[in-house]
């Protein structure tokens, strides 16, 4: 029997409430990619004074952990870089870490990710 391949239905699960909030930030959210290693995002400046783009990563972060006012300030947290095209890129780990009989303590696992891109702003 095939294993169920439960990273899609995670991240569909999220994918409305991330839309819905990046409507509300002046942004379109759109799916790029198969869901299958990670979730891949590019967010659209649909607004001629969108809210900046960390803010919106620091929601979309609040959603998927429910870190709040915890979310992370320094965009380096979130492997923050500029991509070709002048795109921002962020990663947001969800960590579904745990305890495991074989290891000792707590044990990370980084396994769910989601990648977005944000286009720049044309002016």
């Amino acid at each position: 029997m095939k294993a169920i391949q439960t990273k899609p239905m995670l991240y569909a699960h999220f994918l409305n409430l991330m839309q819905e909030k990046a409507r509300e930030m002046g942004y379109n959210l759109v799916l790029h990619g198969s869901m299958n290693r990670d979730c891949d995002l590019i967010a659209i400046p649909w607004v001629n004074n969108p809210k900046p783009h960390l803010e919106l990563i620091q929601q979309f972060d609040y959603i998927l952990t429910g870190r709040g006012e915890a979310a992370y300030k320094e965009p380096t947290y979130y492997m923050y870089s500029v991509l070709p095209g002048g795109r921002h890129s962020y990663v947001i780990n969800i960590y579904r870490g745990g305890y495991h009989p074989d290891k000792e303590g707590y044990t990370p696992d980084p396994q769910f990710y989601l990648d977005i891109s944000v286009t720049p702003l044309i002016n």
